[in-house]
């Protein structure tokens, strides 16, 4: 299906049906996720109502689409039921002790017999079985088509032994020449025959009851006695021909049969041969290509918005536009049949380990015993979908509640005077600190609530604003966080330091841990960031926060790379330690001493005033000078401790990353709303998911979970303005939007209805929410979009045009500067 309306159209039947699952439109331009540069329509096979399910004519188009033209095959549907029609024939050839030699697809005529065969590798026994009615039996059905579309077997006088075809009546044989006793011996039966016809004849009137025309016309003629059934034979021609037959009648069981057959919707070839060739393929797999193979199943499957487990093998596709991907570099030249074999046993795999044995995994124990089935575990943790790690973490969740529903959820009030003018004035008026200030006396047992789900979900605690009226407490609650966020990530708070790399343009906007020593006040405030990040885990609700990859490798305990996560946070010093380790004599060192020298970084040595040096000195992240080593200011970097110093520098850095001391009182906050042993099964960008989400907005995704209320439709001419709106917006401004219709920047790309789940069991803040605005008072034109963020509703005025409505809503999104409105 090319046309966008008709993938659309598709799309549409189809989400409306509880029963079909796993269908997704996949469209070549977003990144690398995207397997083709069309359209492509994926089926998971966990159900068959797919196929048997009518009333789809948008399915039934595509799939006629890609079979027939017409009266003919497509050239891949072609090729497809040509190597099931020859498969019969190879099987055959597999159990025969002899090597057999080739045979041409025109030579071969299968009988009902072997067609029938059960033979392991028969595809076209499979294919008629799943093509089938389902309440005839196969042999009538064999039966039937022989007689159609079946062609009587030719002489097999027709080739001799060279296979040179030969004309009948002109058999040369030097054995038995022809001569004329043979002509004499045929008219002794001809004459034999007529007289034992005759005499029929004679007795046939003496008992008429008894006598059948059928016998007496074959006894009458000797040419009508072949007229009994003669046996016919399938072949290539008349397979296609049944094929476009039944395709026009049935086009869903013939899909059906050619999937069963080991064929995708591509028409390759999805599974193994046998298993042998199975096996063989098994053995070429190592860890580091299982967990590039896990890694892009989750990426497609946050794309498809579908849990691994609703995944089907035919899904799992690399295109060539996936080399660019580093990460699946060594997928690519993996043949299609073992990637998708493989996810197979991954997720068999998963599934096992989500229904029975995680749950039964004692994870307190993983860094105490390193032999241990938890220490197994962290270290195969590449191996296990996110979504079965996040499934597991939410039983866990929802099992370690203290707070329940007879307790009054804590309260805490926040006075917005504090912050009026949008400058934060004192570190001690923002919101992040007048909620820790209360919030330090109630237990954390007050805060350990179930995940939030459904309309009303339950939160950690209640958010008062003074001087406001606010209804409901899901606007206020994500507002909080969002505010908190703003705040952490200023220059009102000094727990976050923007990433030194961003001064070499890169990792722009990225933040990490203040690396310092602390005081007790500043020890309790991080504790409070630990406990807000598991505040946001258990409300589902994604932070806004962009922290470097060093930040959560230290949250799940992960070491540090010395390479690569000195070059993301500070590529400056990354750099100026690579040019002490690559110096290869003493003049050189010697000119980069005296390049660094001009940069008020070292002084003159002692013994000779006039050469620059470098003493073992270096800056800290925040600015100050430190010696490297006790002593370091009157050590001087020479030819020979040049190694010594560029390591000093880099464990230097390492250290500040770390942080072991900030990262503790973070660690210790978060532990106190959710288990921190759940932790040693996620990877940082695993926890990072959880607690920040993706920091872009899915449009689709948004407007599959959007429902219209009060007689409005999708179709609606407002309503068609309103998306082509935000299909305009940038990144930027669709974050705003968000955050102007339900007070979060960020929106949960997990939902309940990738499992299957029903529509009333979204998670918060979904679904959107569309209804016209409250009166009917005044032009549409001149009225103001309103929201109630708590139900993430958008009050829409019917605008006349396009340009009204992207006026009015960027007016809504960029000039609004307090969104709570409900």
């Amino acid at each position: 299906v090319r046309s966008r309306a008709k993938v659309e159209k598709i799309r549409a039947s189809l989400f409306n049906s509880s029963d079909l699952i796993g269908l997704s439109s996949l469209e070549g331009e977003e990144e690398l996720m995207e397997l083709t540069n069309e359209e492509i329509l994926t089926v998971s096979s966990v159900n068959q109502s797919l196929f048997d399910t009518q009333g789809s004519s948008a399915l039934e188009d595509y799939f006629l689409d890609k079979s027939i033209k017409g009266d003919k095959l497509v050239p891949g549907a072609r090729d497809v039921l040509t190597d099931i029609f020859k498969s019969c024939v190879h099987s055959e050839q597999m159990l025969s002790l002899t090597p057999a030699k080739p045979v041409k697809v025109s030579d071969i005529y299968l009988s009902k017999e072997q067609i029938n065969s059960q033979t392991p590798g028969n595809l076209l026994h499979t294919f008629f079985t799943n093509v089938r009615p389902p309440k005839k039996v196969l042999e009538d059905q064999l039966t039937q088509i022989l007689r159609k579309y079946g062609t009587p077997k030719p002489n097999k006088n027709k080739y001799n032994k060279a296979g040179k075809e030969q004309h009948q009546g002109k058999v040369v044989s030097t054995k038995r020449p022809i001569t004329k006793p043979l002509t004499k011996e045929k008219s002794v039966l001809n004459s034999v025959r007529t007289a034992l016809s005759e005499k029929k004849t004679v007795l046939k009137p003496k008992s008429p009851e008894k006598s059948r025309p059928d016998e007496k016309d074959v006894e009458k003629s000797p040419a009508k006695k072949t007229e009994a059934p003669e046996e016919k034979y399938l072949t290539l021609e008349g397979f296609h021909k049944f094929a476009v037959d039944r395709a026009k009648q049935d086009i869903r069981s013939v899909w059906r049969a050619i999937l069963a057959c080991g064929y995708d919707l591509h028409f390759e070839r999805c599974t193994c041969i046998d298993t042998r060739h199975a096996q063989k393929a098994c053995r070429k797999w190592s860890l580091e290509m299982d967990v590039a193979l896990v890694q892009y199943i989750n990426r497609l499957c946050r794309h498809l918005a579908i849990t691994p487990a609703r995944l089907h093998p035919h899904e799992v596709y690399l295109d060539p536009s996936d080399a660019a991907d580093p990460r699946v570099a060594c997928l690519l030249s993996v043949p299609v049949e073992s990637l998708r074999l493989r996810f197979a046993l991954l997720q068999s795999l998963n599934n096992t380990l989500e229904s029975f044995f995680l749950p039964l995994v004692e994870l307190r124990q993983t860094h105490t015993y390193q032999n241990s089935i938890a220490a197994l575990l962290c270290e195969a943790k590449g191996l296990i979908f996110y979504d079965t790690k996040v499934t597991v973490m939410n039983r866990v969740l929802n099992a370690t509640v203290q707070r329940t529903a007879d307790h009054a959820a804590p309260e805490i009030t926040l006075d917005p005077l504090e912050i009026v003018g949008g400058e934060i004035r004192s570190s001690e008026n923002t919101y992040y600190c007048q909620a820790a200030r209360q919030l330090s006396c109630v237990p954390s047992s007050q805060l350990c609530v179930k995940l939030a789900s459904g309309g009303d979900p339950t939160y950690a605690f209640n958010i008062r604003f003074t001087g406001e009226e606010v209804h409901g407490t899901s606007g206020s609650f994500r507002h909080f966080l969002w505010q908190v966020c703003k705040e952490l990530q200023s220059s009102a708070l000094s727990l976050l330091l923007p990433c030194p790399s961003a001064a070499a343009n890169r990792n722009k906007g990225k933040y990490i841990l203040t690396p310092c020593p602390i005081s007790y006040a500043e020890e309790q405030l991080l504790h409070f960031f630990g406990q807000l990040l598991g505040i946001a885990i258990r409300a589902d609700v994604p932070l806004p926060l962009d922290l470097l990859g060093s930040f959560w490798k230290g949250l799940v305990g992960q070491p540090l790379d010395p390479e690569q996560d000195l070059q993301e946070a500070d590529v400056l010093t990354y750099n100026y330690v690579k040019k002490f380790e690559n110096v290869t004599d003493e003049s050189e060192l010697e000119a980069l001493c005296a390049e660094i020298s001009s940069q008020h970084h070292s002084g003159e040595s002692p013994d000779s005033p006039s050469r620059p040096c470098c003493s073992f000195t270096y800056f800290t992240m925040a600015g100050e000078e430190v010696e490297l080593c006790q002593g370091g200011h009157g050590l001087i970097v020479g030819w020979e401790n040049k190694d010594v110093y560029a390591r000093a520098v880099r464990s230097l850095r390492l250290r500040e990353l770390e942080n072991v001391e900030c990262m503790t009182a973070v660690r210790a906050g978060l532990g106190s709303i959710i288990p921190l042993q759940l932790l040693t099964m996620l990877s940082p960008l695993e926890i990072e998911l959880r607690t920040c989400g993706l920091p872009y907005i899915n449009l689709e995704f948004l407007k599959a979970h959007t429902m219209y209320q009060v007689g409005l439709m999708e179709t609606d001419q407002h309503i068609e303005f309103f998306w082509t709106a935000l299909e305009m917006f940038t990144q930027e401004e669709l974050c705003k939007f968000i955050k102007f219709a339900c007070n979060q920047e960020r929106i949960p790309f997990t939902c309940p209805c990738k499992d299957g789940g029903p529509d009333t069991a979204h998670v918060p803040p979904y679904p959107m929410k569309i209804a016209p605005p409250d009166g009917a008072a005044g032009q549409p034109d001149s009225r103001y979009i309103r929201v109630e963020t708590c139900m993430f509703m958008v009050k829409l005025p019917q605008y006349t045009s396009l340009d009204v409505m992207l006026e009015k809503l960027r007016y809504a999104i960029h000039y609004r500067e307090d969104p709570l409105s409900g």
